[in-house]
């Protein structure tokens, strides 16, 4: 096998810090409904109960002062103290199962990996508009099943984004900078150095060398009409893929994943399944790299190998195979799942 599997002490802490940061998760997305504020403003001689809804000052009146609304203040006063206290508390708490993470050895995903993932969710557009793909989407498959990879099929300095154009692009809070410039945005607020490569308009590096490259399905037929170029008009140009909607189709697969800081983040990557047929596909590729088809190889064994032992409640049958063509099922060394 090329995964072993978690001590008892080691699955006991990696499930109590996921509960714990996913309660946190929580509590700060009701603490998001408080955002702005709520405040009194004197208009022509009258008290008005004003909600700020933006970060440039944008309000609406809630009325004139009555007894409605002077309750509405109240609870909206009360409310956010108890939203601000209880995500202060978790928070702590996260902190502190990150430490034991670290001494257990469980801190896996590199930071900028979970810091990128923790800043999309944030946004709404984790797996609504993006899922991981790639080297990193193993992070999700061995969280889940309470084991770790060998590290050589682990090791990247590169993040991959698959984009569904199909999706609304809705972001979960007011940020103007975002808006404009989506996905490369966020990454400057975690990173300044990211820009984009010159000669490659889909993907962003930092000064350390870490890449992050958007990709999205070869539209059918390529000039398609209607469809959205990029997440947002100054963000990264997504580069097209064939075949890759065998992972859009795919059922997404949800985890929370431990970075090497010991903080978790959630992650959204295509089904296990999808991903071992489709890796093993690129490694059948004549115009492929022959370190990259190696590697992809074995990254489908390993995953395939993972379902097998660790996921039971995920087939591989025939049914499971007829969610790709039946020429990709019979590639390279054998038939479907005979990896």
């Amino acid at each position: 096998m090329s995964f072993h599997e978690f001590s008892a002490n080691q699955l006991r802490i990696a499930l109590d810090a996921k509960q714990t940061f996913q309660a946190y998760r929580d509590a700060e997305r009701v603490a998001l409904q408080y955002a702005g504020g709520v405040t009194w403003k004197r208009v022509s001689g009258k008290d008005y109960l004003i909600k700020v809804i933006n970060r440039t000052g944008g309000n609406k009146s809630l009325g004139p002062r009555s007894p409605a609304t002077e309750q509405i203040y109240a609870e909206f006063v009360a409310g956010k103290a108890r939203a601000k206290e209880r995500a202060a508390a978790l928070k702590q708490s996260v902190q502190e199962f990150a430490g034991m993470a670290r001494q257990l050895g469980i801190n896996r995903a590199p930071n900028i990996v979970t810091a990128t993932l923790r800043k999309l969710d944030t946004f709404g557009l984790l797996g609504k508009n993006l899922m991981v793909i790639g080297t990193n989407a193993l992070y999700g498959y061995e969280s889940v099943a309470g084991v770790q990879f060998d590290a050589g099929l682990m090791a990247t300095t590169d993040m991959d984004f698959l984009w569904d154009a199909r999706a609304t692009l809705k972001l979960a809070i007011l940020d103007e900078e975002v808006a404009e410039a989506g996905v490369l945005a966020i990454l400057r607020q975690l990173d300044k150095s990211f820009e984009p490569v010159s000669h490659q308009q889909f993907r962003a590096v930092n000064k350390n060398g870490f890449f992050v490259d958007l990709v999205k399905q070869t539209p059918n037929p390529p000039w398609k009409a209607n469809e959205p170029e990029r997440i947002a008009s100054g963000d990264l140009t997504p580069s097209w893929l064939q075949n890759i909607k065998w992972l859009l189709s795919s059922e997404k697969f949800q985890s929370l994943v431990i970075g090497q800081d010991g903080l978790p983040a959630p992650m959204v990557a295509p089904d296990p399944r999808a991903f071992a047929v489709y890796k093993q596909w690129l490694s059948a590729q004549p115009d492929r790299e022959p370190e990259k088809r190696k590697r992809d190889r074995l990254q489908a064994k390993a995953t395939i190998d993972l379902v097998r032992t660790q996921f039971p409640h995920l087939p591989l049958d025939e049914n499971a195979e007829r969610m790709f063509p039946k020429s990709i099922r019979r590639i390279s060394t054998g038939a479907g799942f005979g990896l």
